[in-house]
C-alpha cells in the first residue's frame, strides 16, 4: 500500500471514528431521554398507586359507613315493630366477587343463643316487608338527593307478611318516616291496622254491577302522642 492509498483510509477511519463518536452522542442523549422519562412515569406510576390506594380507603370507609347506616336503620326498625331488643339487622360481604356484593341477614338470640338467618327465613317473611320499608328510607338519608327526596312514595301492600300483632307497630313506623321526612306516602292495603293510622284513606268496592268505586273513610283513629314519641325515640339512638 502507497503512502496516497494510507492516507485515504486513515480520513475515512477518522470520518468513521467521527460518525461513531456523533451516532454515540445521539444514543447517550437519547437513553438520557429515555431515563428522564422513565423516571417522570415511575413517579406518575408511584402517585397513581398512592392516589388509587386514598380512593380505595375512601371508599372502603363510605361503604362501611353506608353499611353500618342501613344497618342501624334496618335494626331500630325491626326492634320497634317486634318491641323485641332480640333481633338485630346486618350485612356481609359476598367475597370473590368483582364488584362489591353483600348479602342481608338477621341475628337474634333466644335463650341466649346466637342464631344468623336469611331475612326470608325468618319470621314467615315478616322480616323482609320490615326490610323492605326501612332500607327505602335509609337509602333517601344517605344519598339525600333533591331529585328524590321531595317525590311521593308509595307502597303496593306493605307489611302484607307481618303478623296481625305486629302490623300495628309497623303502622306507626311507616306513620313516623313520613312525618320524619316529610314525604307523602300513598299506600294500598287491605290492612285496616295500616289503613287507620293515614290521614285520608279511600275505601275502593265493586256496586253489583261490577263498577269499582273510591269512597273517602272516616275511620281514620290515628297515632298517639306517646306512642308517636316511642318510635321518635328509637329511630335517634
Amino acid at each position: 500500500m502507497d503512502i496516497s492509498s494510507f492516507e485515504s483510509n486513515a480520513k475515512e477511519l477518522e470520518k468513521s471514528v467521527i460518525i461513531a463518536k456523533q451516532n454515540k452522542n445521539n444514543i447517550e442523549l437519547e437513553i438520557a431521554s429515555l431515563e428522564s422519562k422513565c423516571d417522570t412515569l415511575t413517579k406518575a406510576n408511584e402517585l397513581l398507586d398512592k392516589s388509587i390506594a386514598i380512593l380505595t380507603n375512601v371508599a372502603n370507609t363510605s361503604r362501611d359507613n353506608a353499611r353500618a347506616h342501613f344497618e342501624k336503620i334496618v335494626t331500630n326498625a325491626l326492634q320497634f315493630v317486634t318491641q323485641s331488643t332480640d333481633y338485630e339487622f346486618i350485612i356481609k360481604d359476598i367475597p370473590g366477587r368483582a364488584k362489591a356484593s353483600y348479602e342481608f341477614y338477621i341475628k337474634s338470640t333466644v335463650n341466649g343463643t346466637e342464631c344468623i338467618q336469611k331475612p326470608e327465613d325468618a319470621n314467615g317473611g315478616g322480616f323482609v316487608d320490615i326490610i323492605s320499608v326501612a332500607s327505602k328510607y335509609a337509602y333517601l338519608e344517605i344519598f339525600n338527593d333533591p331529585k328524590i327526596m321531595s317525590g311521593t312514595l308509595f307502597f303496593d301492600e306493605p307489611g302484607k307478611m307481618i303478623s296481625e300483632q305486629m302490623s300495628v307497630k309497623f303502622a306507626e313506623y311507616l306513620k313516623f318516616l313520613g312525618n320524619h321526612y316529610n314525604r307523602q306516602t300513598i299506600m294500598i292495603t287491605h290492612n285496616n291496622n295500616l289503613s287507620s293510622v293515614s290521614d285520608r284513606t279511600f275505601v275502593v268496592s265493586k256496586d253489583t254491577n261490577g263498577v269499582s268505586k273510591a269512597v273517602v273513610s272516616t275511620n281514620v283513629t290515628g297515632i298517639s302522642d306517646d306512642d308517636m314519641k316511642s318510635v321518635e325515640e328509637l329511630y335517634e339512638n
